[in-house]
Protein backbone atom coordinates (compact mmCIF):
# COMPACT_ATOMS: atom_id res chain seq x y z
CA UNK A 1 0.00 0.00 0.00
CA UNK A 2 2.88 2.38 0.56
CA UNK A 3 4.17 1.66 -2.96
CA UNK A 4 1.01 2.45 -4.34
CA UNK A 5 0.79 6.19 -2.35
CA UNK A 6 4.31 6.55 -3.11
CA UNK A 7 3.36 6.47 -6.66
CA UNK A 8 0.31 8.66 -6.90
CA UNK A 9 2.19 11.33 -4.62
CA UNK A 10 5.12 11.22 -6.86
CA UNK A 11 2.94 11.56 -10.21
CA UNK A 12 0.85 14.38 -8.91
CA UNK A 13 3.42 16.66 -7.44
CA UNK A 14 5.10 16.02 -10.68
CA UNK A 15 1.81 17.01 -12.57
CA UNK A 16 1.46 20.11 -10.15
CA UNK A 17 5.28 21.05 -10.74
CA UNK A 18 4.96 20.50 -14.50
CA UNK A 19 1.42 23.15 -14.79
CA UNK A 20 3.67 25.43 -13.12
CA UNK A 21 6.97 25.34 -15.01
CA UNK A 22 4.86 25.45 -18.48
CA UNK A 23 3.09 29.32 -16.34
CA UNK A 24 6.99 29.93 -16.12
CA UNK A 25 7.77 29.64 -19.50
CA UNK A 26 5.07 31.09 -20.98
CA UNK A 27 5.53 34.21 -18.59
CA UNK A 28 9.27 34.81 -18.27
CA UNK A 29 11.13 32.66 -20.28
CA UNK A 30 9.80 33.29 -23.91
CA UNK A 31 13.71 34.51 -24.70
CA UNK A 32 14.88 31.31 -24.29
CA UNK A 33 15.07 29.05 -26.92
CA UNK A 34 12.38 26.40 -27.39
CA UNK A 35 14.99 23.63 -26.82
CA UNK A 36 15.70 25.01 -23.46
CA UNK A 37 12.00 25.92 -22.49
CA UNK A 38 11.40 22.06 -23.45
CA UNK A 39 14.41 20.58 -21.39
CA UNK A 40 13.13 23.11 -18.44
CA UNK A 41 9.51 22.04 -18.57
CA UNK A 42 10.52 18.55 -17.95
CA UNK A 43 13.82 18.97 -15.92
CA UNK A 44 12.17 21.38 -13.19
CA UNK A 45 9.47 18.92 -12.32
CA UNK A 46 11.93 15.64 -12.44
CA UNK A 47 14.12 17.44 -9.90
CA UNK A 48 11.70 18.99 -7.62
CA UNK A 49 10.24 15.82 -6.84
CA UNK A 50 13.34 13.93 -6.43
CA UNK A 51 14.47 16.71 -4.12
CA UNK A 52 10.91 16.72 -1.84
CA UNK A 53 11.31 12.93 -1.47
CA UNK A 54 14.63 13.37 -0.42
CA UNK A 55 13.85 15.68 2.24
CA UNK A 56 10.62 13.63 3.10
CA UNK A 57 13.36 10.09 3.80
CA UNK A 58 15.25 12.46 5.87
CA UNK A 59 12.85 13.33 7.98
CA UNK A 60 11.18 9.97 7.92
CA UNK A 61 14.73 8.30 8.93
CA UNK A 62 15.11 11.43 11.71
CA UNK A 63 12.03 10.21 13.21
CA UNK A 64 12.03 6.81 13.65
CA UNK A 65 15.58 7.06 14.85
CA UNK A 66 14.19 9.25 17.90
CA UNK A 67 11.61 6.78 18.38
CA UNK A 68 13.81 4.16 18.82
CA UNK A 69 16.22 6.11 21.16
CA UNK A 70 13.36 7.06 23.45
CA UNK A 71 12.17 3.17 23.95
CA UNK A 72 13.50 1.75 26.85
CA UNK A 73 13.19 -2.39 27.13
CA UNK A 74 11.02 -3.32 30.07
CA UNK A 75 13.48 -5.94 30.90
CA UNK A 76 15.34 -3.38 32.51
CA UNK A 77 12.29 -1.23 33.84
CA UNK A 78 11.43 -3.73 36.65
CA UNK A 79 13.88 -4.60 39.64
CA UNK A 80 15.56 -7.88 40.11
CA UNK A 81 14.53 -9.46 43.59
CA UNK A 82 17.20 -11.38 44.85
CA UNK A 83 15.17 -14.93 46.53
CA UNK A 84 14.64 -15.43 50.61
CA UNK A 85 13.76 -18.19 52.39
CA UNK A 86 10.47 -18.33 52.11
CA UNK A 87 10.75 -18.59 48.06
CA UNK A 88 13.34 -21.60 48.64
CA UNK A 89 11.27 -23.12 50.29
CA UNK A 90 7.89 -23.00 48.76
CA UNK A 91 10.17 -23.72 45.34
CA UNK A 92 11.54 -26.90 47.55
CA UNK A 93 7.68 -28.36 48.52
CA UNK A 94 6.92 -27.51 44.41
CA UNK A 95 9.76 -30.07 43.49
CA UNK A 96 8.77 -32.56 46.01
CA UNK A 97 4.91 -32.47 45.05
CA UNK A 98 5.88 -32.84 41.27
CA UNK A 99 8.28 -35.96 41.77
CA UNK A 100 5.73 -37.65 43.95
CA UNK A 101 2.91 -37.08 41.52
CA UNK A 102 5.65 -38.53 38.62
CA UNK A 103 6.64 -41.63 40.79
CA UNK A 104 2.32 -42.34 41.22
CA UNK A 105 1.88 -42.12 37.51
CA UNK A 106 4.61 -44.47 36.38
CA UNK A 107 3.51 -47.25 39.08
CA UNK A 108 0.22 -46.90 37.70
CA UNK A 109 1.70 -47.35 34.24
CA UNK A 110 3.62 -50.46 35.02
CA UNK A 111 0.34 -52.21 36.96
CA UNK A 112 -1.62 -51.28 34.63
CA UNK A 113 -1.50 -54.61 31.76
CA UNK A 114 -4.18 -54.82 28.80
CA UNK A 115 -6.16 -57.40 28.43
CA UNK A 116 -5.33 -60.26 26.46
CA UNK A 117 -6.67 -60.48 22.79
CA UNK A 118 -9.06 -63.46 22.08
CA UNK A 119 -7.56 -64.73 18.26
CA UNK A 120 -9.55 -67.31 17.75
CA UNK A 121 -12.80 -65.72 17.95
CA UNK A 122 -11.67 -63.12 16.08
CA UNK A 123 -11.10 -65.17 13.24
CA UNK A 124 -14.44 -66.63 13.53
CA UNK A 125 -15.93 -63.09 13.56
CA UNK A 126 -14.02 -62.20 10.28
CA UNK A 127 -14.81 -65.39 8.35
CA UNK A 128 -18.73 -65.07 9.02
CA UNK A 129 -18.51 -61.72 8.11
CA UNK A 130 -16.59 -61.89 4.63
CA UNK A 131 -19.36 -62.69 2.54
CA UNK A 132 -21.28 -59.36 3.39
CA UNK A 133 -18.15 -57.14 2.98
CA UNK A 134 -17.23 -58.51 -0.30
CA UNK A 135 -20.78 -57.84 -1.30
CA UNK A 136 -20.97 -54.65 -0.32
CA UNK A 137 -17.53 -54.14 -2.26
CA UNK A 138 -18.69 -55.34 -5.03
CA UNK A 139 -21.76 -53.22 -5.38
CA UNK A 140 -19.27 -50.03 -4.31
CA UNK A 141 -16.87 -51.02 -7.06
CA UNK A 142 -19.87 -51.41 -9.61
CA UNK A 143 -21.20 -48.10 -8.87
CA UNK A 144 -17.85 -46.66 -9.44
CA UNK A 145 -17.51 -47.90 -12.52
CA UNK A 146 -21.26 -46.49 -13.81
CA UNK A 147 -19.86 -43.16 -12.23
CA UNK A 148 -16.94 -42.77 -14.14
CA UNK A 149 -18.46 -44.04 -17.20
CA UNK A 150 -21.37 -41.03 -16.35
CA UNK A 151 -18.35 -38.68 -15.66
CA UNK A 152 -16.35 -39.66 -19.13
CA UNK A 153 -19.57 -38.64 -21.08
CA UNK A 154 -19.97 -35.16 -19.23
CA UNK A 155 -16.52 -34.12 -19.15
CA UNK A 156 -15.22 -31.01 -21.00
CA UNK A 157 -13.31 -31.18 -23.45
CA UNK A 158 -12.58 -33.99 -26.09
CA UNK A 159 -14.23 -36.58 -26.72
CA UNK A 160 -12.48 -39.82 -28.31
CA UNK A 161 -14.27 -42.00 -30.63
CA UNK A 162 -14.36 -45.03 -28.18
CA UNK A 163 -17.06 -42.67 -25.87
CA UNK A 164 -19.90 -40.86 -26.99
CA UNK A 165 -21.13 -36.88 -26.02
CA UNK A 166 -25.31 -36.08 -25.68
CA UNK A 167 -26.31 -32.94 -26.25
CA UNK A 168 -29.42 -31.46 -26.41
CA UNK A 169 -31.30 -34.67 -26.34
CA UNK A 170 -28.95 -36.37 -28.97
CA UNK A 171 -26.73 -38.97 -29.01
CA UNK A 172 -23.72 -37.31 -31.37
CA UNK A 173 -20.70 -40.21 -30.78
CA UNK A 174 -17.28 -38.95 -30.59
CA UNK A 175 -14.51 -37.27 -32.31
CA UNK A 176 -16.15 -33.49 -30.90
CA UNK A 177 -14.95 -31.15 -28.01
CA UNK A 178 -18.16 -30.71 -25.69
CA UNK A 179 -18.22 -28.16 -23.43
CA UNK A 180 -17.65 -24.15 -22.99
CA UNK A 181 -15.21 -22.98 -25.43
CA UNK A 182 -11.94 -21.60 -24.41
CA UNK A 183 -10.86 -18.23 -25.50
CA UNK A 184 -8.46 -18.06 -28.19
CA UNK A 185 -7.08 -14.82 -27.48
CA UNK A 186 -7.53 -11.65 -25.00
CA UNK A 187 -8.37 -9.17 -27.33
CA UNK A 188 -11.05 -6.96 -27.75
CA UNK A 189 -13.38 -9.41 -29.94
CA UNK A 190 -12.20 -11.90 -27.46
CA UNK A 191 -12.89 -15.01 -30.37
CA UNK A 192 -14.03 -18.65 -29.13
CA UNK A 193 -12.99 -22.02 -30.62
CA UNK A 194 -15.62 -22.35 -33.05
CA UNK A 195 -15.55 -26.65 -32.37
CA UNK A 196 -16.43 -26.67 -29.13
CA UNK A 197 -19.86 -27.40 -28.99
CA UNK A 198 -21.33 -25.52 -25.79
CA UNK A 199 -24.13 -27.70 -23.94
CA UNK A 200 -25.32 -24.66 -22.36
CA UNK A 201 -26.61 -22.64 -25.76
CA UNK A 202 -29.87 -23.05 -26.57
CA UNK A 203 -31.01 -25.30 -29.34
CA UNK A 204 -33.85 -25.66 -31.38
CA UNK A 205 -36.32 -29.15 -31.44
CA UNK A 206 -35.10 -29.68 -34.68
CA UNK A 207 -32.89 -28.56 -37.52
CA UNK A 208 -34.49 -28.09 -40.51
CA UNK A 209 -32.09 -25.35 -42.19
CA UNK A 210 -29.85 -28.12 -44.17
CA UNK A 211 -29.12 -25.45 -46.99
CA UNK A 212 -27.49 -23.66 -44.26
CA UNK A 213 -29.45 -19.99 -45.09
CA UNK A 214 -28.84 -19.18 -41.46
CA UNK A 215 -24.72 -20.06 -41.27
CA UNK A 216 -22.09 -17.33 -42.13
CA UNK A 217 -19.06 -17.94 -43.99
CA UNK A 218 -16.84 -18.32 -40.52
CA UNK A 219 -19.31 -20.94 -38.70
CA UNK A 220 -18.82 -21.56 -34.78
CA UNK A 221 -21.22 -23.60 -32.52
CA UNK A 222 -21.50 -20.52 -30.06
CA UNK A 223 -21.92 -18.20 -33.16
CA UNK A 224 -25.06 -19.90 -35.08
CA UNK A 225 -28.29 -20.23 -34.83
CA UNK A 226 -30.14 -22.46 -32.22
CA UNK A 227 -32.01 -23.82 -35.48
CA UNK A 228 -28.53 -24.48 -37.07
CA UNK A 229 -27.12 -26.03 -33.80
CA UNK A 230 -30.26 -28.46 -33.84
CA UNK A 231 -28.98 -29.10 -37.71
CA UNK A 232 -25.55 -29.17 -36.94
CA UNK A 233 -25.92 -32.20 -34.31
CA UNK A 234 -28.19 -34.30 -36.22
CA UNK A 235 -26.47 -34.19 -38.91
CA UNK A 236 -23.69 -35.57 -36.23
CA UNK A 237 -25.75 -37.93 -34.38
CA UNK A 238 -26.50 -39.00 -38.13
CA UNK A 239 -23.03 -40.45 -39.17
CA UNK A 240 -22.20 -37.51 -40.65
CA UNK A 241 -22.48 -38.98 -43.96
CA UNK A 242 -25.02 -37.11 -45.36
CA UNK A 243 -24.16 -34.93 -48.73
CA UNK A 244 -27.24 -32.98 -48.62
CA UNK A 245 -26.47 -30.53 -46.07
CA UNK A 246 -24.83 -27.48 -46.47
CA UNK A 247 -20.81 -28.07 -46.15
CA UNK A 248 -20.48 -25.42 -43.64
CA UNK A 249 -21.77 -27.82 -41.26
CA UNK A 250 -18.91 -30.05 -42.78
CA UNK A 251 -16.17 -26.99 -42.25
CA UNK A 252 -17.81 -26.43 -38.62
CA UNK A 253 -17.27 -30.15 -37.49
CA UNK A 254 -13.47 -30.32 -39.35
CA UNK A 255 -12.28 -27.41 -37.14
Amino acid sequence: MSFVWKVFRVTFFLAIYFFAALVIVTLGLQSWSDGSQVLFALGAPIVLVWWQERRRSRKIAATNGGAKSSETPKSNSAPVVPPNAYNKRVGRERERTREASVSKASAATHAFSPPKQDYAEIVRAGKSAAPALAAAAERKQSGRVASSRLSRTKKSGWVPSSETASVAGRSIGGMVYVGTPPLLNSYGYRDKCRAYIDPSLSVARSGRDKAGDGMPYWPGYSDISPQCRATYLEWLASGRSDASYNPGYMFLYFY
